[in-house]
């Protein structure tokens, strides 16, 4: 980015009532992005899997889901871009399923949010009993080549449940600057972790972020809405003061290219 002050105007992850963990319906969420001046709502509901996961969109619904989403896309077109997409876990093995997922007719984009170790269908979400950290970048980076990504969602996510920054941790963040470099993988600068955030190695990780600063990897502010208050312009205000205090300003690209 340039000097120019960074404005927020392009969100691609947002959640709705599809996923049984958000309060915003399809409609509410574009007309706080349009409320709140943005050009672009992407909608990025959890990416059903094939044995129904809680709290992800239910495979059975994917149609009604990406049907809504179409109907106010060309309701609201005259005022914001609208963008129907998926968040979804990734692990090699599940490739065939989600590269089916992302090119149903309808569906605009994928990100990574890889919330599970191993295949997604196994349930088996990080914790602080089962945290591997070489796994967790070797699936990032099985996700980068993958090229059903357009970036990834809070990759620090791991560390809340590592809570450690030794030498394994200073190492993975390494691996996913390089990787985020290399395959041109955008890093995700959450701001609902802001929200939540409870322990010091909760996302937005600073000791993470403060690497990121140094090296040439691209990152994108993603509000992660779940209730309008991750989309308020006070949450979007926090996650700015952040990046320029840590340094990111450099590193902020404000709109997505779509993969």
């Amino acid at each position: 980015m340039s000097k120019k002050e960074f404005k927020f105007e392009h969100n691609y992850h947002t959640h709705t009532i599809y996923c049984y963990h958000a309060v915003n319906t399809v409609q509410e969420v574009i007309l706080n992005a349009i409320k709140n001046g943005w050009k672009t709502i992407g909608i990025s509901e959890h990416a059903p899997v094939k044995i129904h996961r809680k709290f992800r969109l239910n495979l059975n619904n994917i149609e009604d889901y990406i049907q809504e989403v179409s109907f106010y896309k060309r309701k609201y077109k005259n005022k914001i871009t609208v963008l129907c997409g998926l968040e979804a876990e990734y692990d090699e093995s599940a490739f065939e399923h989600y590269n089916t997922l992302r090119h149903m007719k309808g569906i605009d984009y994928m990100i990574l949010g890889n919330h599970n170790m191993g295949n997604p269908s196994d349930c088996k979400e990080w914790n602080v009993n089962r945290v591997d950290l070489d796994q967790y970048g070797k699936q990032l980076e099985d996700a980068a080549k993958s090229g059903i990504f357009s970036y990834v969602a809070h990759p620090d996510i791991i560390y809340r449940y590592y809570l450690k920054w030794d030498q394994k941790a200073i190492n993975l963040a390494k691996k996913m600057i390089d990787i985020s470099i290399k395959y041109d993988f955008p890093l995700g600068f959450n701001l609902n972790g802001l929200r939540m955030k409870l322990v010091d190695f909760d996302y937005p990780t600073d000791m993470f972020w403060k690497m990121v600063a140094k090296s040439k990897a691209k990152v994108i502010i993603e509000a992660d809405a779940h209730d309008p208050y991750t989309m308020s312009q006070e949450m979007v205000d926090k996650g700015v003061k952040l990046v320029k205090e840590w340094g990111l300003e450099k590193n902020l690209i404000s709109k997505l290219k779509i993969k």
